[in-house]
């Protein structure tokens, strides 16, 4: 069994937040990246290409950039598929914790939803954050 994290978007962006995770986790996952809409191929295939590549013992983590998106809903086919969890919403922080998550055993659904749970608790809006500290004065 491995874990395998696999990062799809419309266009770039999952190729961008693949490079930026391998570099701050240091290539700790096993991490693929589908940049969709980029050429003429359907996106269906490249789904259908990714996933082919997996053994049947693999953990297929998903992260999408839309809900509800074309590419978010390619994967809905694969959602009866042992040990495969798909995600909407990808940002860093979601990507980082399932990258440096031990991979000795499957994830449970249980543990999916903590850890997105978490992720959604990284949102945060700064200036607020700055009101509440006093960040309003120029000290620097």
């Amino acid at each position: 069994m491995k874990r395998i994290l696999i990062l799809a978007s419309h266009h770039t962006m999952a190729e961008g937040l693949k490079d930026t995770l391998d570099f701050i986790s240091g290539g700790a996952a096993e991490v693929r990246a589908l940049a969709a809409y980029m050429d003429n191929a359907p996106v269906d295939a490249e789904v259908d290409a990714v996933m082919a590549e997996l053994d049947d013992a693999d953990e297929a983590v998903v992260l999408t950039d839309l809900n509800s998106g074309s590419v978010n809903q390619q994967f809905f086919r694969y959602l009866a598929r042992p040990h495969t969890h798909v995600i909407s919403g990808m940002n860093l922080p979601l990507a980082l914790v399932f990258a440096l998550e031990p991979a000795d055993d499957y994830l449970s659904a249980e543990r999916v939803r903590e850890i997105v749970e978490d992720a959604k608790s990284e949102i945060k809006y700064a200036n607020d954050l700055a009101a509440q500290m006093g960040g309003d004065d120029d000290d620097e």
